[in-house]
């Protein structure tokens, strides 16, 4: 997924320059169990939202923090090599040594499903 910050305001607007690219994964029982006290303070994830991080997988410490607006569809493997880029530790754990660009991306309209 592709997101914007906005946990950092208490507006939640989203950021006009704070993007993230997120690699999400599947976890299990005892995986959502650590997420729940170690990154989101004790707050429970519902039932139904657990299925889905143990099916689909995701990003559990992000949900309801972040604006998604957008999938990679195409070209994971530029994912892959932006995952695998050093980044900090401490305070600013995660953020980039150097900065990564993204040169070209381009829009694909999903099609609307009939509800």
């Amino acid at each position: 997924m592709i997101a914007a910050a906005r946990d950092n305001n208490p507006e939640k607007a989203s950021s006009g320059s704070q993007f993230y690219i997120v690699q999400g994964k599947i976890f299990t029982d005892a995986g959502l169990d650590s997420v729940e006290t170690y990154r989101l303070n004790g707050r429970n994830i519902p039932p139904e939202q657990r299925e889905v991080y143990k099916t689909i997988g995701g990003t559990p410490h992000l949900d309801q923090n972040y604006t998604v607006f957008g999938e990679v569809v195409k070209g994971l493997d530029v994912i892959d090599k932006i995952a695998a880029v050093s980044t900090s530790k401490g305070n600013e754990r995660d953020r980039p040594l150097e900065d990564v660009r993204i040169i070209k991306a381009k829009l694909i309209r999903r099609k609307r499903s009939a509800q």
